[in-house]
């Protein structure tokens, strides 16, 4: 039923457009129309993209403001991270010394900023951050696509290992 009414709507949108242009005699006037009649629905998708492309080229990524050190049960043999799954991104902390957080931020354009932190719980002090994003599209997409699915950026599992092995490190002391 919903795709049906969708389907009217844009043919009373093509109808309505069709009949406004026939009712115009100046050419240019007629192409104005046009072009007005063909952004409507579409004019968010070019600056929604460049908006989200340059968000992720300068502000998504990772932020190391304090390494963490665990001991040799957190490492195998070879140095490798027995606390973190790098096939599916799941992670074992002592979570007594550690929390992580996450919150989302709307932005333009539909945009949302993604951000993921840990902090140190005795001393309230932010130890590293995460920011991804993700663009949902625009009006078109997000209203009448079945299944909108985003874009994002930074958000793969490689880039989270990338993180893991940034942020997490062997204790000294224990060498």
């Amino acid at each position: 039923m919903i795709g049906l009414s969708i389907l009217l709507a844009i043919i009373i949108y093509i109808w309505l457009a069709r009949f406004i242009v026939k009712l115009i005699k100046n050419r240019i006037a007629k192409y104005t129309v046009i072009a007005i009649f063909i952004l409507i629905p579409t004019w968010d998708i070019i600056p929604g993209k460049i908006y989200f492309n340059n968000l992720c080229e300068n502000e998504a990524g990772v932020k190391v403001y304090k390494t963490v050190e665990l001991p040799a049960e957190y490492w195998d043999g070879q140095g490798k991270p027995r606390f973190y799954d790098e096939i599916n991104g799941n992670m074992r902390l002592p979570l007594d010394k550690y929390e992580w957080k996450s919150r989302t931020e709307k932005y333009p354009f539909f945009v949302e900023k993604n951000i993921s932190d840990m902090k140190e719980k005795n001393t309230e002090e932010i130890l590293n951050e995460r920011v991804l994003f993700t663009y949902w599209g625009g009006w078109i997409s997000r209203n009448f696509a079945p299944h909108n699915t985003a874009t994002s950026c930074g958000s793969d599992v490689k880039a989270y290992t990338r993180y893991v092995k940034q942020i997490f490190v062997p204790s000294h002391s224990d060498k």
